[in-house]
């Protein structure tokens, strides 16, 4: 008996844009990509509100929420007052990255809670007293 060899399904003759033109026409990954960055702002919006909840008694407000590189890691735009610091305001939302992580997990239906980094919004006329 003659032993059964598969034929390499690999195209090796074919043109790479001519396939990224066949991936991009599919109308079912589009659709999927279009629902995923959806849920990926939605999340973001979730989180952005969870934060100025919980921000709220410090004058400090919750400009965006962008993923970094995904919603694992989120960075997080914070607006500071022009009259506080804003170098005082970050290094004291660092500090209390945990707990606010913490807050955020409490308001979101997620398995793992995501990581936050705070940066200072831009802002026209801050204080960087």
């Amino acid at each position: 008996m003659k032993p059964f060899h598969r034929r390499s399904t690999k195209l090796e003759f074919v043109d790479p844009e001519f396939m990224e033109a066949l991936e991009e026409s599919n109308p079912r990954g589009r659709s999927h990509d279009r629902h995923a960055q959806r849920k990926t702002w939605q999340f973001c919006r979730q989180v952005q509100r969870a934060l100025n909840l919980s921000l709220a008694d410090r004058d400090l407000f919750v400009e965006e929420v962008v993923p970094a590189p995904d919603c694992g890691r989120l960075v997080v735009q914070v607006s500071v007052p022009p009259d506080r610091s804003v170098a005082d305001a970050i290094a004291e939302l660092r500090h209390d990255a945990a707990r606010l992580r913490a807050e955020v997990a409490a308001a979101i239906t997620r398995k793992r809670a995501p990581e936050l980094l705070f940066v200072p919004a831009v802002l026209e006329g801050g204080g960087d007293e």
